[in-house]
């Protein structure tokens, strides 16, 4: 049982007015009723605040003049994540729900996770609970019950339960899966509303139509029926149409009065508080994500900088298509036989031919193929896919460029969902630069723009993804895989033992204020699947922590682990595997790079130190909570880690590694 403190008050220590005060609670705050006394007058409560220990003490039900103290409430507390483990966990999963099916043409960016979350929380970052009725949906992604059965349904949540939803960092992985779901069957929508329309592009190697992020996320907020409705309704110059009239042909009355009101940034004007015509909601929309990826972005600079893309080098590419606009000035658009002619070059260059007399389809990604490989042919090569789908192309390269960052490399490949002047199935092009006071437009150089090759201006909400190839993080990584390569066995001791001595006092069957457990349970013996369970189990218990092992791995960071194929569900969590877990945490950390030379000392340390709260930061530092100094460790001040050991030591334990 819940119960919701009424009042601010100081808990106390025995259920009785005359017993000292215990710790004090704040009206809203919502704790777990631990035990009841025997005449039923007080109730003994543990209360969670984010990463402090929980609060136990007692309270009476009313106060002496009869006021109401506590009232049940439906909702146990929720359990609230860092910002820094939030932003780390969507970059993960970036990289995971895209390497799901590989040649699916849908991708899904971090960045676009991170600023969903600031528009369903209003730029809190928070576990919340229900704010958007009439759906249930909770967390941080305001996922519903349908929707959570839609992801744990699918074999890739055989690690998940039903319960994972109330944990704000699970629902990550169900909304990236989530995001990629909507653009297939908004994809699959469009396709099948073309195909009535006598519209082609979609049905070709030019397709699939990719939808804009606009769509996903109208996906998620009101349905695929709706949110489908409305692109139609834009496609068809009907956007002049209000959205209540959409809304009613899916939703009872109850339900859209429900909607204007929790979803009234989307379906009413921001000033005036009128009803939204479709237009006006799309528009709504577009805003709300511009700011949030803005956001977004800030934040990756802010908690991940070491994740930000590397954008050296130059687009060689570029100034192939830069010659071709030029030699396109005289030609006119695709209509004229020397136009023909140099199209159908394109297609040829890329082996792709087309027959004689056969009409020339939607033809931005032959002319993208024909620059790329002209300048460099070995990179059209890292294309999963027909290069003629521009979906194809979000498969570029090895970096993906931050929609929200103001200054993406010139040349870099950007694909666009439909927009006006391009194929209506989707669209690739070459960045030249953002338009505009707000950055509002992007202006792309590509073929197939107005039926030739020129600069375009096209919307920047309908950037699907901005992809770059960097030379020097193929260099820094064909380093690092060479330095793990002729690391000797037992090279990492020193610091793994450095670490798990601080972390657990080296015992491998230690979780969380248990560094003494031996057998209760034993988790050296249990599966990893096991381990996850038993993690489960200290959530739902409201324990600080679910961190296990000799390296206090908690859930999530587990679950990514295996999702990244560092170690399987079954395999079991013995010491030599724990020792395995470690050393792949430290590779995501930049312990390749750190052997290597392309990566300090200090900025290996301190990566570590994000990993392991025990270890201190090297030098004075931005942490999770506040400016820290040298020596603090990273998350001072959540009430429940500290540094243990001294910067001088953990410096010696960490150049230990390199031979």
């Amino acid at each position: 049982m819940f119960q919701e403190v009424l009042q601010t008050v100081f808990m106390k220590q025995e259920p009785s007015v005359d017993s000292d005060d215990g710790p004090m609670v704040v009206n809203g705050e919502i704790g777990t009723q631990i035990a009841a006394s025997p005449d039923n007058q007080w109730v003994q409560l543990s209360v969670l605040s984010q990463l402090l220990v929980p609060r136990l003490g007692w309270m009476k039900l009313v106060n002496g003049d009869g006021t109401p103290l506590l009232k049940e409430a439906e909702a146990p507390p929720r359990i609230e994540f860092g910002v820094w483990s939030f932003i780390n966990a969507c970059i993960d999963a970036e990289f995971w729900i895209n390497g799901q099916g590989k040649n699916s043409p849908f991708f899904v960016a971090a960045d676009y996770l991170i600023a969903w979350v600031l528009i369903e929380t209003k730029n809190k970052l928070g576990n919340i609970g229900p704010k958007t009725p009439p759906g249930d949906g909770t967390g941080p992604f305001q996922l519903t019950t349908t929707e959570w059965a839609t992801f744990l349904a699918d074999p890739i949540a055989a690690d998940y339960s039903a319960a994972s939803r109330d944990i704000g960092l699970d629902q990550i992985a169900g909304a990236a899966f989530l995001a990629r779901k909507a653009m297939s069957d908004m994809s699959a929508a469009i396709t099948q509303n073309d195909a009535a329309a006598g519209i082609r592009d979609t049905q070709t190697v030019a397709g699939p139509y990719i939808p804009a992020y606009i769509d996903v996320l109208l996906v998620h907020m009101f349905g695929l029926p709706t949110a489908t409705s409305f692109r139609t309704l834009k496609l068809a110059g009907q956007g002049g149409t209000a959205v209540d009239a959409v809304l009613r042909q899916s939703f009872s009355d109850a339900d859209v009065q429900a909607y204007l009101k929790t979803r009234d940034n989307v379906l009413k004007d921001w000033d005036s508080g009128v009803i939204e015509t479709v237009d006006g909601a799309i528009v709504n929309v577009q805003n709300l994500l511009g700011a949030a990826f803005a956001k977004a972005f800030a934040l990756i600079q802010q908690q991940a900088p070491e994740d930000l893309p590397k954008a050296d080098g130059v687009a060689s590419w570029f100034a192939v298509a830069d010659a071709e606009r030029v030699a396109w000035e005289p030609l006119g658009d695709e209509t004229t036989p020397a136009a023909q002619t140099r199209i159908r070059g394109y297609f040829q260059s890329i082996g792709q031919p087309l027959r004689d007399g056969a009409a020339i389809p939607p033809w931005c990604g032959a002319f993208a193929g024909f620059c790329v490989k002209t300048a460099s042919p070995v990179l059209l090569k890292t294309i999963r896919g027909n290069p003629l789908s521009a979906g194809s192309w979000q498969s570029f390269g090895n970096e993906s460029i931050q929609l929200g960052d103001p200054n993406p490399p010139r040349g870099a490949i950007v694909v666009l969902s439909p927009d006006k002047n391009s194929s209506s199935a989707s669209h690739v092009g070459f960045f030249s630069r953002y338009l505009g006071s707000d950055n509002a437009q992007v202006e792309l150089l590509g073929g197939n723009q107005s039926d030739r090759v020129t600069l375009t201006k096209f919307d920047r909400s309908k950037i699907i993804v901005i992809r770059w190839q960097s030379a020097q993080k193929a260099a820094d990584n064909n380093a690092s895989d060479a330095a793990m390569g002729a690391a000797d066995a037992g090279q990492f001791n020193t610091l793994l033992d450095f670490i798990g001595q601080f972390e657990s006092g080296d015992n491998y069957n230690a979780y969380f204020a248990h560094s003494r457990n031996t057998n209760n349970p034993a988790l050296v013996s249990m599966t990893l699947r096991d381990i996850l369970i038993f993690q489960d189990q200290l959530v739902a218990q409201n324990r600080i922590s679910s961190a296990c092992g000799k390296y206090q791995i908690v859930r999530n960071t587990l679950k990514g682990l295996i999702t990244n194929g560092a170690i399987g569900p079954a395999d079991i969590f013995s010491s030599g595997n724990q020792d395995r877990l470690a050393i792949a945490l430290m590779k995501q950390r930049g312990l390749g790079a750190f052997l290597s030379g392309n990566m300090s000392e200090d900025q290996f340390a301190l990566n570590l130190a994000k990993e392991w709260a025990s270890m201190p930061v090297p030098i004075a530092t931005k942490g999770q909570f506040r400016n820290v100094k040298a020596g603090e460790s990273y998350y001072a001040s959540d009430g429940v880690n500290k540094a243990l050991t001294t910067v001088e030591k953990f410096r010696a334990a960490v150049r230990s590694a390199q031979k």
